[in-house]
């Protein structure tokens, strides 16, 4: 094994050791020695969008005349290259989440990164704080880039759910005709069509989109500019509007707009936009797992379940049941599903646990936030694909149709409900149809019950 090498680095605390070839300084490396809580950090769609500030950050300082054209281009060609080489330098970001809440340490880690990399292309020193963080606090660049990185997801998350609804949409049209028992409380119910039930699971999907896309509305409205407190001491005034100016240029191409946010303290000292934001990915968690169930219990079976679907056969199902195959995908849904639940309620308490002027859990909401989207934004193609590739069991559908004694509720009109109740315990108990024992016990005709009982007349 090579033997790490090392280089000794100094800060106001004095000197430390950092690996030779790393990139970051001596606050990074406190934070590493510091911080050993999990093995959980930034994940990479963070420090792509923190890179992606900072760039926007130096060229704002250069146009605001608080730094050189040629430090604030180096800066900005460094930065954009991180941004889009995130897997060559994602190793030089190694600090554990749970550190300290402001985010500083990764704020710095960043800082440190990019002065490293300038200072080598330019051949002269360029300072982490005094340079590269210069109108910037850790407080409003951190919350920035959660924003940031959120808005960016659920654009993406938003054309996952669009996939999946054209997918639903093909289905509806290709079930249309069938026509199938509806059930509640998992009981029989009234008949429906195959295409009905599907509408309804696309109707929830599209109605989970306005409180995603109202959400990102309201996190293109960015806190930088506002620094330690929201007052933007020691940042020009101007430094909000023409970051956010700058960022729009660079992703200028997803069709995001951010705003600086007028009132700044606001989004530095509660969290409570990414709550919102929390609340719709868990709605659509929500609509997601309904799916899945539903679609573990149409392929319930193949003989004693309900069978009415059969999914697409991905693995053997067993280690010890030979031809078993169970429903992985839904399942594997379900368990990130849980999970989203999960980072709902831990980013819940960690929006009211700000204080005063700053919210001091940011690392936790940056990384359960963007945990959810990306849970969201897989499972919902892989749940797509299910949708798309699923068979249909027409023979136990209508079997199973055949023999529901719920469709005695259409005889409510002509019969009444107490004696149409009675049939319906008769046809339970002896096993028999509902068409049988309602010509036993009415005076109706087999073929007036036929009529009545026809399951495309009772949808």
């Amino acid at each position: 094994m090579k033997k790490t090498t090392y280089r000794i680095e100094q800060d106001s605390l004095g000197k430390v050791k950092v690996p030779k070839n790393a990139l970051y300084g001596a606050q990074t490396q406190r934070a590493i020695d510091n911080f050993k809580i999990s093995s959980d950090v930034f994940p990479p769609e963070f420090i792509e969008c923190l890179s992606a500030l900072k760039a926007a950050c130096a060229i704002s300082n250069n146009k605001l005349k608080l730094l050189s054209a040629r430090k604030a281009k180096a800066i900005y060609t460094s930065a954009m290259n991180i941004n889009m080489n995130i897997g060559k330098y994602f190793d030089q970001f190694p600090i554990d989440i749970y550190q300290t809440g402001s985010g500083t340490s990764t704020n710095m880690n960043m800082n440190e990164v990019l002065s490293n990399i300038v200072s080598k292309k330019l051949k002269v020193s360029i300072h982490p704080n005094d340079d590269i963080n210069k109108s910037q606090s850790s407080n409003d660049v951190i919350p920035s880039t959660i924003n940031i990185s959120s808005v960016l997801l659920a654009f993406e998350l938003n054309d996952a759910l669009d996939y999946l609804t054209m997918r639903l949409i093909e289905k509806e049209f290709e079930l249309r005709d069938i026509i199938k028992s509806g059930r509640t409380h998992l009981m029989d119910a009234v008949p429906l069509s195959f295409g009905y039930e599907i509408e309804s699971w696309r109707e929830q999907v599209v109605h989970c989109n306005d409180p995603l896309l109202r959400s990102a509305e309201e996190l293109q409205f960015l806190p930088i500019g506002g620094t330690a407190i929201g007052t933007g001491l020691n940042a020009p005034k101007a430094f909000g509007k023409t970051v956010c100016s700058e960022l729009n240029k660079i992703y200028s191409k997803t069709g995001v707009k951010f705003s600086s946010n007028p009132n700044k303290s606001e989004m530095i000292s509660s969290q409570n936009h990414i709550l919102t934001m929390s609340g719709a990915l868990q709605r659509i968690s929500s609509c997601l797992t309904k799916i899945s169930n539903d679609l573990r219990w149409m392929n319930s079976g193949p003989v004693s379940g309900l069978s009415e679907i059969t999914l697409k056969p991905l693995q053997p199902g067993s280690s010890i049941m030979p031809g078993k195959i169970n429903p992985v995908i839904p399942e594997a849904v379900l368990m990130a599903m849980t999970q989203i639940t999960g980072n709902h309620n831990a980013i819940n308490l960690a929006c009211i646990s700000g204080n005063f002027q700053l919210n001091t859990m940011l690392p936790l909401l940056a990384f359960n936030i963007i945990n959810s989207f990306n849970l969201l934004i897989n499972s919902t193609y892989s749940i797509a694909e299910t949708i798309d590739t699923f068979n249909v069991n027409i023979e136990k559908i209508d079997a199973n149709l055949e023999r529901n004694p719920i469709i005695a509720t259409k005889l409510n009109e002509v019969i009444g409900y107490d004696l149409a109740s009675k049939i319906v315990k008769k046809a339970y108990a002896t096993n028999r149809s509902i068409v049988d024992i309602t010509e036993e016990m009415t005076d109706l005709s087999k073929k007036q019950i036929l009529k009545l009982l026809n399951p495309k007349k009772l949808i």
